[in-house]
């Protein structure tokens, strides 16, 4: 008689990883997770019985899977990890905010996008796609207002003007927590104000800006918004990216900056504000606390293509010419030179 395991076996190094990454769901006696065959948000997972989940969708998949760790340990220890990281959150904030950032990282890697796939606002999914998500239809966006309205104080699920806000960029703590959500819309471009910021975790100060710098890094640009950061992606998939989000948000990037020099010590600075007052004082800012705290091996102000005022306008107008202002304001040789006396020329 045969004795062989008639269930696919997946491993995992712990029970917290295992439900990281089938973006479980908490729903009291049971998760809710991605199915591993099918990929759908359709398997259950009973918590007293920790090694099986089986998809829901018996006329479509059905799959039922054994699972086991490297690490034994209690199920009860993802939610003690939760409760002790978020201690000031109530348990329905705690569950509202793990099952938005479930979501969120879940809708980067597998949702499908129209508006991403082709190149949105002259950036390619290659660069999009890490950091970028298209909820696509207002009612998903309604459903993530719905649930996360614990961490909002404030349902804007019946506000259809916030509900064609379609694209999300998840903005993270140095904890990798999810802090706050930028908004953008590809289902109604015209909306005004064109991004709106949400804050996510209401258990600290939110990280107002954007980091990805990659550890072989030569070159790292400050820029005003994301947009305009990842236009620079675009030139150099390997440059250094820190993103405001907003003119006069420079605090806590000149504080992270400053309290963090050892990172920055054989990186070149490029500093892309928009080219209009709001940029301008905040370049001088941002560039003040670079030379008091001696961050950086070097800086150097980006000056755009006539006509066009910030990284994102420049490279969907002039890409060539933004590529080559890049090359050569990027190069080792270049010192500081171009901040002098900073005035503002309408």
């Amino acid at each position: 008689m045969s004795n062989l395991n008639p269930y696919k076996k997946l491993v995992f190094q712990n029970i917290e990883s295992a439900l990281s990454d089938l973006n479980a769901e908490d729903k009291g006696r049971y998760y809710i997770c991605n199915c591993p065959e099918c990929h759908q948000h359709e398997a259950f997972m009973y918590k007293n019985n920790k090694h099986f989940i089986q998809c829901n969708r018996e006329n479509h998949c059905g799959s039922r899977m054994m699972l086991d760790f490297y690490e034994k340990g209690d199920m009860s220890a993802y939610e003690q990890k939760m409760e002790r990281q978020y201690s000031n959150l109530t348990t329905e904030q705690r569950q509202s905010l793990d099952w938005a950032n479930r979501v969120f990282t879940y809708a980067k890697n597998y949702f499908k996008s129209e508006a991403l796939d082709n190149s949105y606002r002259g950036l390619s999914k290659q660069v999009t796609r890490p950091f970028l998500a298209d909820l696509q239809h207002e009612d998903i966006v309604q459903h993530i207002f719905q649930k996360a309205e614990p961490l909002l104080g404030k349902d804007y699920s019946s506000n259809s003007w916030m509900c064609k806000r379609n694209l999300i960029f998840p903005l993270y703590g140095e904890d990798n927590t999810l802090d706050r959500v930028l908004l953008r819309s590809s289902i109604d471009e015209n909306l005004d104000p064109k991004e709106i910021q949400l804050i996510f975790n209401p258990s600290k100060e939110t990280r107002d800006f954007f980091m990805d710098i990659p550890q072989d890094a030569e070159n790292v640009v400050v820029s005003e918004s994301i947009l305009d950061a990842l236009s620079f992606r675009e030139v150099d998939k390997n440059v250094g990216l820190i993103a405001l989000t907003g003119a006069t948000k420079t605090r806590q990037v000149n504080e992270y900056m400053a309290q963090h020099k050892e990172q920055f010590a054989d990186k070149q600075l490029l500093i892309a504000m928009d080219d209009d007052l709001a940029g301008w004082k905040a370049t001088r800012d941002i560039v003040n606390t670079i030379e008091e705290a001696e961050i950086g091996k070097n800086w150097v102000a980006f000056d755009y293509s006539s006509g066009t005022k910030d990284a994102n306008e420049n490279l969907q107008q002039y890409r060539k010419e933004f590529a080559k202002a890049y090359t050569q304001m990027s190069s080792p040789t270049k010192r500081n030179e171009r901040m002098m006396s900073i005035e503002y020329e309408p």
